[in-house]
């Protein structure tokens, strides 16, 4: 009885572990979206054309005087290295490009995205730099530039909070 119960507990055990470490390379091997890989050094931001998901009907720039834009204030990173939920906007109607800098008083310039043209939107990106697990309130400066010069025409400036989460095993 004795040799059997050593038998099942180390059986036990081995298929524990060999699911634990399946479910680990998965998690690894997993696009953001579909799991939470982080896409290793291939990932590219994908500026989209459109609206931002689930605000097709908000208010849009009917006035060129103006300049309207989409921001997220809570943004989330599931590890230092994963794409975060940055989620931009460069409302339909502006006649400006948009990029946005996330600057933290402690680590400099931490994210800058990449131009977005009039009626083009973000929805994940990494982080320039990878930052320890925390939770920070950094300035996100919403540049407005020329299309045809990229010279800086006007900056707005947001408070947002910004979530790294712990790395796996790490």
């Amino acid at each position: 009885m004795r040799s059997s119960g050593a038998k099942l507990t180390l059986v036990s055990l081995l298929v524990i572990l060999t699911a634990v470490g399946l479910a680990w390379v998965l998690a690894w091997a997993t696009p953001e979206g579909e799991g939470g890989g982080d896409m290793g050094e291939n990932w590219a931001p994908a500026v989209q054309e459109g609206r931002l998901p689930g605000f097709e009907d908000a208010t849009v720039n009917n006035d060129g005087r103006y300049f309207f834009y989409q921001i997220c204030k809570d943004v989330e990173f599931s590890r230092p290295s994963a794409p975060g939920n940055v989620l931009l906007e460069n409302t339909t109607g502006n006649a400006f490009d948009m990029q946005v800098e996330y600057v933290s008083e402690d680590y400099g310039v931490i994210y800058r995205s990449p131009v977005l043209a009039p009626n083009t939107h973000l929805l994940k990106d990494k982080l320039n730099q990878e930052l320890p697990e925390g939770t920070y309130q950094v300035k996100a400066n919403v540049y407005v530039l020329d299309p045809e010069t990229g010279e800086q025409e006007e900056t707005f400036t947001e408070s947002i909070q910004l979530q790294v989460k712990k790395p796996f095993f790490g």
